[in-house]
Parts: structure tokens; C-alpha cells; sequence
């Protein structure tokens, strides 16, 4: 009987309960498995089942309440998840946002009445420096992260937007936008934006490309076809073709390789024209041209005329300085007007005061009489005038004071320019060819109508201070 007791005591020797904690590869998770006890071993606890995590270096992300869970409800022979790590937030890319299309679709612009505009089909982007191209978004760092043995994970930062900074472009202190680092065209070519100084246009300015306006220098390989426009608001402008019933306008220098008839010019600078017909052209520094014909001009600089045919055909031209032409009118054309300098300038429009003088005081003449004779009538009626006649008389009164500021503002101009005229011009004309008959020619405040052709001469202002010939 005591052999069989012993046998039965070892056989029912107390087991404890059992922990095995395993952490993954990439130390992320940790989990748990426990076995029962037997025969009166010790039970699980959450102390115990902490030490066991702990000796396994497992430190944070722990999940307490799955751990009270699996000892609460005995939870034995299962995986059982009883850590956690905090992944880190990778950074995000950044990106670019360009305001503008790549390609330029020509369409006719609207007003704001509605009204449709065929020769304004905006083809040519005009930037202003510092105009924003494109917005960036710049790339974040992300967050880092801590797996379960309490080591910190360092996120994948984002990558930068993909671009490239294109001709006269720039990027902004704070790298979040692309601008325009100067004024010109926006263009898209090799991959990106840029901005250029100049325009090439390489057909004929008509309803295929519409008006051309630019901050910068044009170029037009082709011509400009009747009722269209070219413009260059800071620059140059060169037409490699003709000009035909066309507006052609720059701060800086015109350049047409052919001819321009029926056409308007005007040039801030220089400007250079193989001939002109019909045409208005006004330019602010010196003029060459090979005909002028019939053109009303101004120059603000030195003309000339190249060519042995060359000349001065018909119309008006004032030059501010001297010229030098081969030929000056024609007995088969109208007469040739050729007004030399600013005096001549202030000359003609000391007359143009005076004729408008004259009128005003003719027309003051006039409401004189009205407000003397209605004053009388009232006068002698001892009674105000009826409502359409002191009407007539308060209108009259206000608009002879007005005429009288008007001569006065003109007597006082006119004084100055009196002043101005004190400083004679030296100025000439000289013309290797032949100045015709009907040619009229203004110097200073002298004038003269030639009566008989002069060849190879000079015209200046003589010691009378009058105009005189010699020969060159």
C-alpha cells in the first residue's frame, strides 16, 4: 500500500502555468502563448506575464488589457498579441502646380460687353517680373516612429516635385513658387517654362495669328497685312516683309526690311524703311528711308534719304534736325511741305493759337451783344425776364467767362513761345538731287515756296534770318 501512495504523488506533482513570448523579425509585434497549469501550479498573473515580456527586451507598445484578458479569462494555447510598436509616418512628396497651359490656343477674346474681338486672339503671353508660374508644395520630413524594444524608426522623408527652372525663371526665397525673373513672352520648350525677349513670328501677321503685342523686341518674318496691328510696349520691332494698311507701334526702333504704304508708324526710337506710301509715321529719333511718298511725318531726329532716285515725294514732313535727301518734291505730285526744327514747330503753333484767339474773340463779340441786350430788357422793364430767357442770359455770361480763360491760357503760351523763338536753330537741308517747284520749306519762323528747280544745294536760314540757297 505505501509503494502504490508514492507513485500517485509523483504523478500529481504540481505544474506551473507556462509563458512563451516571441517578437517578429522587424521587432514590431510581440505575442504570447501560454500554457495551463497542472495540480495545483501556479496560476498566470499579469505581473508574471510582464516579467516574461520584459526579459524578452520588449519595452513599448505594451497592451495592457490584452494581457489582463488572456489572465482573466485563461486564455490558454493561443496567440495572443501583448505589444505593439508605433510605425512612423513616412514624409509626403511634394508636388508643383503650373498656372498656365503649355500650349497656346488662339481664340478671339471677348469684351465685357460681349462683344468679340477676331483680331485679338491673345498669341503671345505677356509676363511682368515676379508674375508666379507655378505653386510648390515642398516634401514633409514624416514622423518618426518606436518599435516594442523601444528604438526609434526613422520615417522615408517625401521627394522633392520634379521640375526645372526654365530661361528668365526663378525660384522664391521660401522654394514654394516659380516666377518671372524679368518682363517678356511665356513660352513652354525643353520641358518647362521660360520666359523670352523676344518674339518671333514667323508668318504673316493676319487673322491667323491676330494683333501682336509685346512687352519686348518683335520679330515678323513675314508681313503685316491690312487692319492688323504690331506693338512693342518696351522694345524693338523688326518686319522682315512690308507693311501693307497695317499699325506697326514700339518704344525702341522699327525696322521694315520692305515697304509700308497706307500705314501708321510710330517709332520711340529709330526708324528704317526701304520707302513709305500714303502713310503716317512718327518718330522720336532719326529716320532712313529710300522714297517718302505722300506721307505726313515727324522726326524727332536726323532724316535721310539714301538713293540717287530717292527723295521727299508729296506731303508733310517736320524734322527736328537736319536732312539729307536726294530729291525734294515732284511736278507730278502735290505739294511737298518740309518744316525744319522745333522753332518751326512752335512757329506753326503760335499761328494755330492765334487763329483760335481771333475766333474766340469774334465769338465773346458775339455773347456780348446777347447779355448787353437782355440786361437792357430788364433794365427797362423793371421785371425779370421770362424763365428761357434768363436762361439764355446765365449761359451766355458762363461761356464768354470760359472762352476769356481759354484766350488767356493761349496769349500766355504764345508769350512763351515768343521767348523760346529768341534761340535760333542752325539748321540745313541738303539735297544732292533736285528740289522741285511747289516745295514749301519752313526754318525757324522763316518760310519760302520754291518757285524754280535747285539741284545739288543747301537750305539754311541766311544772316537776314531768312531762308537762303547754296550749293554743296
Amino acid at each position: 500500500m505505501a509503494e502504490q501512495t508514492n507513485s500517485t504523488n509523483i504523478e500529481n506533482k504540481p505544474v506551473d502555468f507556462t509563458v512563451q513570448v516571441d517578437v517578429n523579425a522587424d521587432n514590431s509585434t510581440a505575442s504570447m502563448n501560454m500554457t495551463p497549469p497542472k495540480f495545483g501550479g501556479i496560476e498566470p498573473t499579469v505581473e508574471l506575464i510582464r516579467k516574461a515580456i520584459a526579459d524578452k527586451g520588449v519595452c513599448f507598445g505594451i497592451l495592457d488589457k490584452n494581457i489582463t484578458d488572456a489572465v482573466k479569462e485563461l486564455q490558454f494555447g493561443q496567440d495572443i498579441v501583448v505589444a505593439k510598436w508605433a510605425p512612423p509616418e513616412n514624409g509626403i512628396d511634394g508636388t508643383i502646380t503650373w498656372k498656365f497651359d503649355k500650349e497656346v490656343t488662339a481664340k478671339p477674346v471677348e469684351d465685357e460687353n460681349g462683344m468679340v474681338d477676331y483680331k485679338n486672339l491673345g498669341t503671345v503671353r505677356n509676363i511682368l517680373k515676379g508674375t508666379v508660374l507655378a505653386d510648390i508644395t515642398l516634401p514633409t520630413d514624416g514622423t518618426p516612429g518606436t518599435n516594442i524594444l523601444g528604438n526609434t524608426i526613422n520615417p522615408t522623408p517625401g521627394k522633392k516635385a520634379s521640375y526645372q527652372l526654365g530661361a528668365n525663371t526663378e525660384l522664391s526665397e521660401d522654394g514654394k513658387r516659380i516666377v518671372a525673373f524679368t518682363d517678356g513672352a511665356l513660352v513652354y520648350k525643353n520641358g518647362t517654362f521660360a520666359i523670352d525677349h523676344e518674339v518671333v513670328i514667323k508668318t504673316n501677321i493676319d487673322f491667323s495669328t491676330g494683333n501682336i503685342e509685346f512687352i519686348g523686341d518683335v520679330v515678323v518674318n513675314g508681313d503685316v497685312m491690312e487692319g492688323f496691328k504690331v506693338e512693342s510696349t518696351s522694345g524693338n520691332v523688326l518686319i522682315k516683309g512690308g507693311v501693307y494698311g497695317g499699325d506697326i507701334k514700339a518704344k525702341g526702333n522699327i525696322i521694315i526690311k520692305k515697304g509700308a504704304n497706307h500705314s501708321k508708324i510710330n517709332a520711340g526710337g529709330d526708324f528704317n524703311v526701304m520707302f513709305c506710301e500714303y502713310s503716317d509715321i512718327n518718330c522720336g529719333g532719326n529716320l532712313e528711308a529710300t522714297n517718302l511718298i505722300i506721307c505726313n511725318v515727324y522726326c524727332g531726329g536726323k532724316l535721310k534719304i539714301k538713293g540717287k532716285s530717292g527723295g521727299l515725294v508729296g506731303g508733310r514732313y517736320t524734322i527736328m534736325s537736319e536732312v539729307e535727301v536726294e530729291n525734294i518734291g515732284s511736278s507730278h505730285y502735290p505739294v511737298t511741305e518740309v518744316t525744319l526744327g522745333n522753332n518751326a514747330v512752335l512757329t506753326n503753333e503760335k499761328m494755330e493759337h492765334m487763329k483760335i484767339i481771333e475766333k474766340r474773340e469774334q465769338e465773346n463779340h458775339d455773347l456780348t451783344l446777347i447779355i448787353d441786350y437782355l440786361n437792357d430788357k430788364k433794365k427797362k422793364e423793371m421785371k425779370p425776364l421770362p424763365g428761357e430767357k434768363e436762361e439764355i442770359l446765365g449761359n451766355a455770361v458762363r461761356t464768354r467767362l470760359i472762352k476769356q480763360r481759354e484766350i488767356g491760357d493761349m496769349k500766355k503760351r504764345i508769350s512763351e513761345i515768343d521767348e523760346m523763338l529768341l534761340n535760333k536753330q542752325n539748321l540745313r537741308i541738303n539735297c544732292k538731287g533736285t528740289i522741285y517747284p511747289k516745295t514749301k520749306i519752313v526754318i525757324n519762323t522763316s518760310r519760302y515756296e520754291v518757285s524754280a528747280e535747285w539741284t545739288h544745294c543747301s537750305v539754311y536760314i541766311g544772316e537776314d534770318g531768312e531762308i537762303a540757297f547754296g550749293q554743296l
